[in-house]
């Protein structure tokens, strides 16, 4: 009887709280923006998110137009904004695509996984 009353336990918790079961961090807004051609070489990477992060489970990776890893800085929360990803990058970038592979948990724990582009404007003469 003990198994079954858990089980009823459980599915109230869940009817009664849905957020918290189902939540995972979405990305909502990037920089450099998802798909932008910057012509300002940037020097940092940042992800926002619809909830706070937990960055010992969260990354962020930058993959060049030649399929390398670009090194990054450790991975940390903004300043004053715990949904939000950042990391410096630590050399400069040659004009080219990039892409941007990220990893998030939330409050769960559960790591959900996406990615972004951005592409770096030859400079002008």
């Amino acid at each position: 009887m003990m198994p079954m009353r858990s089980v009823l336990l459980s599915l109230l918790c869940a009817l009664a709280f849905p957020q918290a079961v189902l939540a995972h961090p979405k990305l909502v807004s990037s920089s450099p923006t998802s798909n932008d051609t910057v012509s300002v070489v940037p020097t940092h990477l940042s992800a926002t998110f619809n909830e706070k992060i937990t960055p010992a489970l969260s990354k962020l990776v930058l993959i060049g137009a030649r399929a390398d890893t670009i090194p990054l800085a450790a991975v940390v929360l903004a300043d004053g904004d715990k949904n939000t990803l950042t990391a410096k990058i630590t050399r400069a970038l040659a004009p080219g695509r990039y892409v941007v592979k990220w990893q998030a948990a939330g409050a769960d724990g559960h790591p959900v996984r996406g990615e972004f582009s951005f592409i770096v404007a030859p400079a002008k003469p």
